[in-house]
């Protein structure tokens, strides 16, 4: 068992792995190829590798896979994501992604079976929106071509915004809790009750920006949920006006996948052999 390398090069991670000019700390475990210091999980090259570190479907790699009693188990969770630069439905739904190490990816769907996909529609796959695949692998194709071979569309997301805010967003969830929009962290516990998205509507030009003094006062208020998805918080109306128009608009409905990578350990996984992969479904949600 090997890891796959490429020798085009790619964009190195934010933790530095990858940048042969980044400092390396003299004390604490460095970046490597199976260990990124990144809690944010879209941030991680571990989590979310790059395409070129994405096992081949026919050869399994580390640190995803370990030879364990003489087969391969799957020994932790991946994902793909990229944001979508093209789009082609000739014979098959054909999709062009962009990863952020700058790699370009082709999936080509087969989803013969899965004529109700639960979690996406291809109507949502436009130019500029991020894709999501759980257990992509490389799969080579009769034109020579490498790319993905997608089979299960439950294991898919399509979210209506850009990989930069998704990621961003994903971060304000897997940060310490804090207001969605400014940052703000609050000191009182999180209010149960929602901040309702047709109350006290407020202007463009009023949301438009958080002051200094905002943010202070602000501090010492309990933060509220969105009342749709109960998972963006807010420490006022004039933040959660501002976001939703922003970005929260287009991510409210697609929150729940979010919470579910959240709450999945995506550094360990159910021992089972290379041919029965650990069942997975963003369709729970």
């Amino acid at each position: 068992m090997s890891r796959r390398t490429n020798d085009v090069p790619i964009k190195p991670c934010s933790c530095g792995f990858g940048d042969k000019e980044a400092n390396i700390k003299p004390n604490g475990r460095q970046p490597a190829f199976d260990y990124c210091p990144n809690i944010n999980k879209l941030d991680n090259h571990v989590d979310c590798p790059s395409f070129d570190g994405v096992c081949h479907e026919d050869e399994p790699c580390e640190p995803y896979w370990r030879m364990i009693k003489g087969s391969f188990k799957q020994i932790r969770r991946w994902c793909l994501m990229g944001e979508i630069e093209n789009v082609n439905y000739f014979n098959r739904p054909k999709l062009t992604i962009r990863t952020r190490f700058d790699e370009k990816v082709t999936v080509h769907f087969y989803l013969e079976e899965d004529n109700n996909i639960p979690t996406f529609s291809f109507n949502d796959a436009l130019i500029g929106h991020t894709i999501l695949i759980m257990y992509a692998e490389k799969h080579d194709f009769l034109d020579m071509s490498t790319g993905v071979q997608q089979e299960d569309g439950d294991r898919v997301v399509i979210f209506k915004c850009s990989m930069e805010t998704l990621i961003k967003t994903f971060g304000s969830m897997m940060a310490p809790l804090a207001c969605f929009q400014c940052g703000v962290k609050s000191s009182s516990p999180t209010q149960s009750s929602p901040l309702e998205k047709n109350e006290n509507p407020v202007s463009a030009d009023q949301c438009s920006h958080v002051d200094e003094d905002s943010q202070l006062a602000s501090a010492s208020l309990p933060l509220k949920k969105c009342s749709k998805c109960q998972i963006a918080l807010y420490c006022s109306k004039l933040c959660q006006t501002q976001h939703w128009k922003d970005c929260h608009k287009n991510l409210c409905s697609s929150m729940k996948y979010l919470q579910l990578l959240r709450e999945l350990d995506f550094t360990t996984s159910t021992v089972m052999s290379r041919k029965k992969c650990p069942p997975f479904s963003f369709g729970v949600v």
